[in-house]
């Protein structure tokens, strides 16, 4: 049996003190990047979401009992409000049927003395927040061609953000900037689509630009 090597027992204490600085580093460098990749999160706001709650009309709403009568039938109202002075204006009918089908549009002065000579998309459902402390814009909804057709349940905001429900259903997650982008004043959509940045979510998880149509 070979004799102990002089200094053996002070190279296994530095060797187990520099073995332990490592694992101490490593976790500071993990938990770092945990609280990096939270932090970007946070500040990325296609992670955030709302819950909304999408609708017909105030009737459907108050039948569901998920709001009460009152928060029914006043969102409407200023939904209603937003569409007549804020929704998209299009040049031609074939271009606004182009984005929420055949149906979808009528003549701009039919909803608002200012958006006489366009054609405007019609108001088909109502997006409000599921509680009220959430302070949620109401908005109106306009359908999208591409996922109307059939009972789809595929819808626009005014501002180009994609709504998606379950056919029959009315709850959705909406990701908080097409929830929170309520549009003040109309926009003239030309050629080549409106919008492009719109994301939503519906039970499943669809997410989509609007435009495309």
């Amino acid at each position: 049996m070979a004799p102990p090597r002089p200094g053996r027992p002070a190279h296994d204490a530095v060797e187990a003190r520099r073995r332990k600085r490592s694992v101490a580093i490593s976790l500071v460098l993990v938990a770092g990047a945990g609280s990096a990749a939270l932090v970007l999160a946070g500040l990325d706001p296609s992670q955030e979401e709302e819950d909304a709650l999408v609708y017909a009309n105030p009737a459907a709403c108050v039948a569901q009992g998920l709001r009460d009568a009152e928060a029914c039938r006043t969102d409407h109202a200023a939904a209603v409000a937003a569409h007549a002075s804020s929704a998209p204006r299009y040049l031609t009918l074939d271009e606004c049927r182009a984005h929420h089908g055949p149906d979808g549009c009528v003549a701009g002065e039919t909803v608002a003395a200012d958006a006489a000579g366009f054609f405007v998309p019609v108001m088909a459902a109502y997006l409000l927040g599921r509680t009220a402390e959430q302070a949620l814009p109401p908005q109106p909804l306009y359908r999208h061609a591409d996922e109307g057709a059939g009972g789809g349940g595929g819808y626009c905001t005014g501002a180009g953000g994609r709504v998606f429900v379950a056919p029959g259903a009315s709850a959705a997650h909406v990701a908080s900037r097409a929830a929170r982008a309520a549009p003040s004043t109309p926009r003239t959509v030309t050629t080549g689509g409106f919008g492009a940045t719109g994301r939503a979510f519906s039970s499943g998880s669809r997410s989509g630009g609007f435009g495309g149509g």
